[in-house]
């Protein structure tokens, strides 16, 4: 779970799913599994697709928000 949330933090700061990867030193399809498998997790989609960007939505800012204090 913890990866999953380092990935969305990345997607959250850098905004692509490459630079994200390249920043954690992962390959995208690494992004995207651990974002997905996070997804599955909490139970709710976390990020859509904006043009070549990804936006987080509501639910995953919240759950960042709580998510936070314990990773840091």
């Amino acid at each position: 779970m913890l990866e999953g949330i380092d990935a969305l933090i990345a997607l959250e700061r850098f905004g692509t799913v490459s630079e994200a990867a390249v920043r954690l030193r992962l390959t995208q399809s690494a992004i995207s599994k651990r974002t997905q498998a996070l997804q599955r997790t909490v139970g709710c989609r976390l990020v859509e697709p904006d043009g070549r960007r990804i936006r987080l939505t509501a639910p995953a800012i919240d759950f960042l928000e709580r998510a936070r204090p314990l990773i840091a």
